[in-house]
């Protein structure tokens, strides 16, 4: 008994004692660090409920997250309903509800919330972007299924508080001129918008720099009256029907000073003048960096850019996916410094004139593009060389699928990914400093592994000028077969942790 409550009173010691170190923790460790330090930490959390989470480590945390700057609130439905809680949506709501009630930041840095449109909660909705209006949040992001269609309320279209705004899924109906003085950038996916709408908002957005467009389901024609009383589907006909007689104009919106236009979309040919109207308009505003993304159904379909987009001299950064490069005449691109094409078809007279057409050109990067059989870089400007790919599918394999690299001025050279080729030729890289090597030739089928180790010790013999050759994890394979037949790597190849093992 005397043994039993001499434990006891060291067990009750012991929890006092651990009580003393975590009311004392703030002095050790991140605890230690200012409150601003910590706002930032908790600000980087990718959801808000983990902010909360940390008011149980300490009394120094436990209202802590209640000044954080930045709310972020993000639910999505199980994929599986018939596994989820039929409430659960009704917990979310309550949820930001009463987060809501109990923060003290008076000024947002961010409000982001991403979940399914319910209209049971559509008043809440509203109420939460008001809330962070009158916080004057600097960037808010609302991403709704696409599915969704949810209705923004009329207030945010009359503040200038935003610096950056992000809408997915929702519908825009404004009822007079859209203020958003402050905005830089603009995200805008899975939305109908019509063209008066589009004069609208870059009217009202005089300050925009970035601005991003995905999967816009066309224009939508504003004569359709309200009172249409035909059904979703013929609704629906009537949209595409609209989007295939009618172009898009946007000569009555302003000329911004675009820094930054995205485009990612599905390539529909009903879409093609819509979407060349955007990339002229980008252009017109001088747009510096220009990111294309135009997939569609089948490889060999590739979206085919106005004549005027490759004698546009703006554009400083560009990055084409899925889109036809077919200049008339020559190209002109005089302040481009970095380039990336792909899954493209290029020939050796394309690539020259992208190489004489940008003469301060300084990165290019090819991603599984083919129709090339050598790459012939002079340029004095180019210095880095990246291949991320090479498939062609359009040709059956032969002995000849060999390309060869004449770049005598590049000072970086990687090679990665699914290389669908039987051997590339290193004919002059004298002047490259680092390369690195992490490619497949999965593709290919070879009767034995010599191919593959004869393209990867070929490498490295014609690199042994370079300072720093980096073998990557793709690479291992070959690696060990060249190891196992008593291959010495030189000094200059470091190989990746996963590629050592």
């Amino acid at each position: 008994m005397l043994e039993e409550g001499q434990n006891q009173r060291n067990n009750a010691q012991n929890r006092i004692k651990f009580q003393e170190i975590t009311e004392k923790e703030e002095e050790d460790g991140i605890s230690g660090l200012p409150d601003c330090l910590l706002l930032e930490i908790l600000s980087r959390l990718p959801s808000t409920k983990y902010a909360i989470r940390t008011g149980t480590l300490s009394k120094r945390w436990a209202h802590l997250w209640t000044w954080v700057p930045t709310l972020i609130f993000v639910h999505y439905d199980h994929p599986h309903p018939w596994i989820q809680s039929p409430n659960l949506r009704s917990d979310f709501a309550l949820v930001v509800e009463k987060t809501l009630t109990q923060c003290r930041q008076l000024k947002l840095k961010k409000f982001q919330l991403r979940t399914h449109y319910d209209i049971r909660f559509k008043l809440q909705f509203n109420n939460w972007i008001r809330h962070a209006i009158s916080c004057n949040v600097e960037e808010l992001n609302l991403e709704f299924n696409y599915q969704d269609e949810f209705w923004l309320d009329e207030s945010i279209f009359i503040d200038s508080c935003f610096t950056d705004l992000k809408l997915a899924g929702c519908k825009l109906n404004p009822s007079g001129a859209i203020s958003w003085k402050n905005l830089k950038s603009l995200y805008i996916s899975y939305m109908k918008l019509d063209e008066d709408l589009i004069v609208n908002i870059l009217s009202g957005s005089p300050l925009l720099e970035t601005l991003v467009l995905v999967d816009l389901d066309g224009w939508i024609d504003n004569t359709t009256s309200d009172n249409d009383s035909s059904s979703d589907d013929e609704s629906e006909a009537n949209i595409i029907k609209t989007n295939a007689s009618n172009t898009l104009s946007l000569t009555q919106c302003p000329q911004l000073k675009l820094k930054k236009f995205k485009l990612l979309s599905y390539n529909d040919i009903k879409l093609k003048s819509q979407l060349n109207s955007w990339v002229l308009y980008a252009i017109r505003c001088s747009v510096r960096d220009i990111y294309l993304n135009l997939c569609a159904d089948g490889i060999e379909y590739e979206f085919m850019l106005d004549q005027t987009f490759f004698t546009s001299s703006c554009f400083t950064n560009m990055k084409l996916h899925r889109c036809m490069v077919n200049p008339i005449g020559a190209i002109s691109w005089k302040n481009l410094k970095n380039l990336c094409v792909s899954y493209g078809s290029l020939d050796e007279d394309l690539i020259e004139n992208i190489l004489s057409g940008s003469p301060v050109l300084e990165t290019l990067e090819l991603e599984d593009c083919f129709g090339y059989r050598r790459l012939n870089i002079t340029s004095k400007s180019v210095k880095k060389l990246v291949i991320s790919g090479y498939k062609d599918f359009n040709i059956d394999r032969s002995e000849d699928d060999v390309i060869e690299i004449n770049a005598p001025n590049i000072q970086s050279l990687t090679i990665q990914y699914e290389i669908n080729l039987l051997k590339i030729l290193l004919v002059d890289v004298s002047s490259l400093v680092k390369a690195d090597l992490n490619y497949t030739c999965k593709g290919i089928r070879y009767s034995h592994t010599t191919p593959k180790e004869e393209m990867l010790k070929g490498f490295i013999m014609n690199l042994s000028h370079v300072k720093e050759l980096k073998i990557g994890f793709f690479c291992s394979e070959v690696v060990s077969c060249l190891q196992a037949k008593g291959f010495v790597f030189p000094s200059n190849v470091k190989f990746s942790e996963v590629t050592k093992s």
